[in-house]
């Protein structure tokens, strides 16, 4: 009734138990059967209502916006009316140095270490402040001169020297105008207090970011001014620490941004040629899709044919290879100096000199040798269990002929984890969205002692505030939170919401595998196919597995989820200590990772026959993977040899129908057609991409309907393992299996009525 149980029978023959015994009343997967680990029933449920309260949470809380829209260096997000500002119609960031933004971190988050803020539109020509000092002295000069206040400055550099207060991008609020009339702070000195932008180019907006237009011929262009000789001299634009803004400058710094440009431009080809062939893309993949299927079907014919020429091409293969290499080892004997050591010649990069040695060919020679000894012997003592394999896989083929229904299950699990996947997603994207701006002091003289501390950003704005017009001491924005219990563990909500993914996946992947074991056992354990097959043999399973299993199926994810959150954490941990020198740590590391890695590719494989075990017997978790567990080790070599062949001929159908769909695409695409068909393929920028298009989805497509197929394989082994050591082909006691398998096995069925084969 727990999550881990006994089925009350203890009995033990041998050091993995008793072989099955004989039960009449037993006619397939069982049909009067009980819930099972009720108590992991009841805790997955209460997890996915509290996975579910989180994102409830985060929805309500959340603003994604944020993450998806730019935001100033004040947190405030661009295009977002604010109570104390209206930047509903400026939707576009402008940086008032865009070098700084030069640090592949900072063109990841789009956060460069300068001033931002947003602006309804990005410039479009060239300024840079440097150009308007003189102007402003001599409008001050011309002012004392007339003897008149700051306001007849201002008027005399804008009429007598034409200066343009528009061309000044300032933070919000202020005026640079006002401040040099009110406050007598020159254009020059806003600029080098970090309130104006220093220079700007020809700018464009690239995901709500000004970047500029024409990134080195822009910097580039040089000003011209005229002096007080009358002498026009060229004034390169500079930036607020005087440093000059070259080609050289703006395209390190925005180097990111051009390969974006670049890769956005491919991107638009790219989607132009989906576009003008997405009904060829899914004809190919349906083609995809219908040589998956035929390939199953023909199984039960070519998987010998396949597995025998095999291996004796391999054996040919190693055999000629170390006839060869013994043939070289001879001729090298007569050579003179061919018969050096290895430890004489040492470590050198030229290849020849080690094959001109006859310790090295004689090296090649044994090691080809024993290979090729050692497959000679697993084929000659293991023939019968390799035909055993061949003869499984032949029924795992007729069972998906005659359940069509089983090769399209997987696209129920496929949109089942993509439910799951995407309320992940959005949930996370919810969560790292809470709260409201957090905003601290940044003291890079470190003489406030103010470092680190909260500050409020609206008062820091003010003119009156002590640190105004101090560009080392600012009030800088710091992340999205707050100081409640929710927003304080809002990294802990993230954990568990990836947990719960990682469980509430694995549970439907895990639904999915024991809905089809049901429906291939209700195959095997009918004696006359197909007309003792049940009436919808995989909705009967799946409903059996919902109704009655969920607890032990997520028992067996929760174990699946554990692992993988671990090994999540590890390579978190790993990419921490990548910049450290601990080389202990890392060993330590990669050896977990290693462990860990096994672990769960083992208990990926016991809790796939374990899921077997509780569609037929209908036991629980712990009983059916320690029967499971037992029913394999007393079969190891033939589970051993079953395995790795049906891993070679998924491994074959997935080559042949990838590789075969993209020579097709390829063909198609580059119109080797032309000549035979009546249409052609449509005119493209890069072919390549529907090709890779095809190869990718025709290999997903192939993995969805083998993966199928080796359920279906794995199902029906497990079943005549299991028909092996109950029957022994009495008239009271018939065996299941097919004449196929009874034939390599030296059985048969005293009297048969009907047969299968």
């Amino acid at each position: 009734m727990g999550c881990c149980g006994d089925d009350g029978d203890s009995s033990e023959d041998g050091k993995y138990g008793k072989a099955r015994e004989f039960d009449p009343d037993f006619k397939g997967p069982m049909k009067n059967r009980s819930c099972t680990d009720i108590l992991c029933c009841l805790l997955f449920f209460v997890f996915i209502l509290g996975y579910i309260v989180i994102g409830i949470f985060a929805w309500l809380n959340g603003d994604p916006i944020m993450l998806l829209y730019p935001t100033d260096n004040q947190g405030r997000i661009c295009g977002v009316d604010y109570t104390d500002l209206n930047l509903q119609q400026k939707q576009n960031l402008f940086y008032f140095d865009i070098t700084q933004c030069g640090n592949p971190a900072s063109l990841i988050e789009f956060q460069c270490a300068t001033t931002q803020i947003c602006v309804q539109s990005c410039p479009n020509d060239t300024w840079t402040y440097i150009l308007d000092i003189p102007k402003i002295e001599a409008g001050i000069l011309a002012a004392n001169l007339a003897n008149t206040s700051r306001e007849g400055a201002a008027v005399q550099a804008e009429t007598n020297f034409f200066l343009d207060w528009s061309k000044y991008i300032c933070t919000y609020g202020f005026n640079v105008r006002n401040e040099f009339v009110n406050n007598n702070i020159k254009p020059h000195e806003a600029v080098l207090a970090g309130k104006c932008a220093p220079y700007y180019m020809p700018m464009t907006p690239v995901v709500g970011r000004c970047i500029p237009q024409i990134l080195k011929d822009a910097a580039n262009e040089v000003a011209m001014l005229t002096n007080q000789n009358g002498v026009t001299v060229p004034v390169p634009i500079v930036d607020a620490n005087n440093n000059t803004i070259n080609g050289t400058t703006v395209d390190l710094g925005t180097v990111g941004i051009k390969l974006y440009l670049e890769a956005r431009q491919i991107a638009d080809k790219i989607f132009a040629d989906v576009t003008s062939s997405w009904y060829w893309l899914l004809a190919l993949i349906g083609i995809s899709a219908v040589v998956a299927f035929l390939w199953i079907v023909i199984m039960r014919w070519v998987a010998g044919i396949m597995v025998w020429v095999t291996l004796i091409g391999i054996i040919a293969a190693l055999t000629f290879g170390t006839w060869y290499c013994a043939d070289e080892y001879v001729r090298l004997l007569t050579v003179p100096g061919a018969n050096q050591s290895l430890v004489d010649v040492g470590l050198t990069t030229n290849l020849d000199t080690y094959l001109s040695l006859t310790d090295t060919w004689l090296a090649f020679a044994i090691i080809l040798g024993v290979i090729d000894l050692i497959i000679i012997l697993v084929v000659l003592f293991l023939r019968k269990r390799i035909q055993i394999a061949i003869q499984v896989i032949r029924q795992a083929s007729k069972a998906i002929g005659y359940m069509i229904s089983t090769l399209f299950y997987p696209l129920v699990t496929f949109l089942l984890v993509l439910i799951v996947v995407s309320f992940w997603a959005a949930t996370a994207l919810f969560l790292a969205s809470t709260g409201d701006p957090q905003y601290v002091v940044s003291d890079q003289t470190n003489v406030s002692g103010l470092e680190g501390t909260t500050c409020n950003v609206l008062e820091w704005a003010n003119s009156t505030h002590q640190y105004y017009l101090n560009d080392s001491i600012k009030c800088v924005f710091l992340n999205y939170g707050g100081t409640s219990l929710f927003h304080q563990n809002v990294i802990w909500l993230q954990v568990i919401e990836a947990f719960g993914m990682l469980w509430i996946m694995n549970w439907v992947l895990a639904l999915g595998q024991c809905s089809l074991a049901g429906a291939f056992a209700s195959y095997y354990w009918a004696f006359k196919k197909p007309a003792d097959i049940p009436y919808l043999p995989l909705y009967t399973s799946f409903g059996r597995a919902l109704r009655y299993h969920t607890g032990s199926l997520a028992f067996g994810a929760l174990i699946i989820a554990i692992v993988q959150m671990i090994r999540i954490l590890l390579e978190y941990a790993d990419h921490k200590l990548k910049g450290t020198e601990n080389k202990v740590a890392k060993f330590v590391l990669k050896c977990l990772k290693c462990c860990f890695w096994c672990l769960e590719k083992f208990l990926k494989f016991l809790n796939r026959n374990a899921y077997i075990m509780v569609a037929v017997y209908g036991k629980n978790f712990c009983v059916s993977a320690k029967n499971a567990f037992k029913l394999l080790m007393r079969n190891i070599l033939r589970v051993a040899v079953v395995d790795k062949v049906t891993d070679f001929i998924l491994f074959v159908g997935k080559l042949i129908v990838t590789v075969g769909m993209g020579a097709l695409s390829w063909a198609f695409f580059t119109n080797k057609f032309s000549e035979v068909l009546s249409f052609s393929a449509p005119n493209l920028n890069y072919y390549w991409m529907p090709i890779i298009i095809i190869g990718v989805s025709a290999y997903f497509v192939a993995a969805g309907f083998f993966n199928t197929f080796g359920m279906a394989v794995d199902t029906i082994f497990l079943c005549f393992l299991e028909d092996l050591e109950r029957n022994d082909g009495s008239e009271q006691k018939p065996y299941y299996m097919s004449k196929g398998l009874m034939k390599v096995l030296g059985k048969k069925n005293k009297k048969r009525k009907d047969s299968d084969s």
